[in-house]
């Protein structure tokens, strides 16, 4: 059996106002800026499966983990409409990102304004314990936070 997969390059997130979404992925959560580029023409359009795409791309990574990247991308043309999917539905997805320190991440993400679905929650896992909060971004995307590393159990 050919096995097809080998590597993870990146996960991308459709956004509705670039500027902004840089601001937050970017600026509040601290992501680096990698590379920026517009895709238009066939290519695109053929491989979107929709007549005239015109898109912008930013990437950004984590910086301990800079092989897997994150693309923002907003549709400039055709215009896309608001997904409403949420946790839970059917072909619904989420990011998770690790932080050092929970309770420190909450803290400052919460003054600065960002919307959590919950206070964070630990998971007793049986060798270790697990801190995680969901989140949402500007265009309602739901993300997660993990506290990475665990709190190992002895």
């Amino acid at each position: 059996m050919v096995k097809f997969v080998n590597v993870l390059d990146h996960v991308s997130v459709t956004v509705s106002d670039m500027e902004r979404s840089l601001a937050f992925y970017r600026d509040t959560l601290g992501l680096k800026e990698v590379e920026r580029h517009r895709l238009e023409g066939e290519g695109i359009s053929k491989m979107a499966g929709k007549n005239g795409v015109v898109m912008d791309v930013v990437r950004l990574v984590a910086r301990e983990t800079e092989s897997i990247e994150i693309d923002l991308q907003q549709y400039l043309s055709p215009a896309g409409k608001v997904s409403n999917g949420k946790l839970g539905d059917v072909g619904h997805s989420h990011i998770c990102f690790g932080v050092p320190d929970m309770a420190e991440a909450y803290r400052e993400l919460s003054d600065q304004g960002v919307e959590f679905v919950s206070e964070p929650v630990s998971f007793d896992l049986g060798w270790a314990v697990v801190h995680v909060v969901f989140f949402t971004d500007p265009d309602g995307y739901v993300l997660e936070l993990m506290q990475i590393p665990f709190e190992k159990k002895e």
